[in-house]
Order: structure tokens, then sequence, then C-alpha cells
């Protein structure tokens, strides 16, 4: 959990934080599929498609206990997709996939994270101590993809929270 963390601790503009977040749910998928194949295969040869991963994990059962998270991936591939012939994300699709996002599950774990909303201004110190500020949307998008990777990784996700809240210096 630590270097999906840290890759997206270091994303100050919200669009970076989608394409890395991406990045990292389908490096989580590649390694998933890693440790559930029959057959060691190296990934990077099949060359599969994000959504080819999706599947593929989809087969070999990922989705069994979480029927959400399925969709969740597809979101966030439509988002990543939106910067790519866009240039710019698609607000409709962020907020369908934060609609996911659990905020009571994050404030039963820290209570700074009661009444996370959208629009509220947070500083975040980063890992070299510099300090900056986004928004409550992005750091929500941040603790999303976190706890997904997690999840898909069969930790539960818990282990960003820790992470995370050492960040997070006020918010505003």
């Amino acid at each position: 959990m630590n270097k999906f963390h840290e890759h997206l601790s270091k994303c100050k503009d919200f669009d970076t934080a989608i394409v890395k977040g991406h990045l990292l749910t389908e490096y989580a998928l590649e390694k998933f599929i890693e440790m559930k194949s029959i057959e060691k295969i190296n990934i990077q040869e099949a060359r599969f498609t994000y959504s080819n991963k999706v599947e593929v994990s989809k087969i070999l059962g990922l989705f069994k206990l979480n029927k959400s998270l399925y969709n969740e991936l597809k979101l966030l591939n439509k988002l990543r997709n939106s910067i790519a012939h866009k240039l710019e994300y698609d607000m409709m699709i962020l907020n369908e996939f934060l609609k996911n996002f659990d905020s009571q599950l994050f404030s039963k774990l820290d209570p700074r994270f009661n009444n996370l909303e959208k629009d509220i201004s947070i500083t975040i110190k980063s890992s070299g101590e510099e300090e900056y500020k986004i928004k409550g949307d992005h750091l929500m998008f941040c603790l999303h993809v976190s706890f997904i990777c997690g999840t898909i990784l069969g930790s539960g996700g818990k282990e960003s929270l820790i992470l995370i809240n050492s960040q997070i210096n006020s918010r505003t």
C-alpha cells in the first residue's frame, strides 16, 4: 500500500491524480492476475488493455465478493479516457465514480474525514515536507483509488488510510 499512496500523494493536480490512479489500479489488476493465474504469465507481454485486465480479473473471481468494484474500475477507465481523448476529465463520470466513495468508512477510521466535501480545501504535506492545497474531491478520489488498489490485492485498502492521515495538515 505504501507504493500506491506514495504515487498518489505526489499528484498535486487532479488530471495527474486520475491518470496515476488509473495506472495504479492497472498495476494492482496485473498483480491480481499474476497471483490467481494457474499458468505463470508475463502480463506485460500479453499486451492486454485495461478493459481486458478488468475482464480477466472478473473471470478469476475478483468481483465475486465486491460487485461494485467492477463498475468502479470501468468508471475509472472512462474517466482516464476522457482525459486522453478530450484533454480534460468528464465531471459527470467523476461524480459517478465518487458516488462510491464511502465517507462513513473513512470517518470511522479517522474523524478528520467527517463531512468531507468536494469543495473544501485541504492542506497536504508531501513526503518532501512541501505543503500544498487540494480540493476535497481530489482527496476523495485519492482515498478511493488507494482503497480500490488495496481491495484488488486483498488487504481491503485500510492501510492506505494510515499513510494518508499522516499527510493531512488541515481543512479549510
